[in-house]
């Protein structure tokens, strides 16, 4: 596991816990964090150009309805870091046609 260390202002290692993958249009894809509850990661989120990507903690990300508003704190639009623990369960979910996702985890201290 790569830790989370800031290197040089905002320089980060290639991290050894990766994943990437392509997403079909209003389709959910999960990926499973690996380890246990005991360690945590900086999750860092990458997406295509222009693509809409729903990410669901620990439940599946769901598309928004037109005209109505939903309200759920464990579903972001297209997050650029958060923290997340061994266990957990990142749902995608996009309305693009194809959207490309890249996800590095750094292991935090602790």
């Amino acid at each position: 596991m790569t830790d989370f260390i800031t290197q040089h202002d905002t320089t980060q290692p290639f991290s050894n816990q990766t994943a990437q993958f392509g997403l079909a249009a209003a389709t959910a894809l999960s990926y499973t964090v690996p380890g246990d509850n005991r360690i945590t990661y900086n999750a860092i989120f990458r997406f295509a150009p222009a693509a809409s990507v729903w990410v669901g903690l620990n439940v599946t990300a769901t598309l928004p309805v037109s005209n109505s508003v939903t309200s759920n704190s464990a579903i972001v639009l297209n997050p650029t870091s958060k923290y997340v623990r061994g266990g957990d369960v990142l749902s995608f979910q996009s309305t693009s046609i194809v959207a490309d996702v890249g996800i590095e985890l750094f292991k935090l201290p602790g």
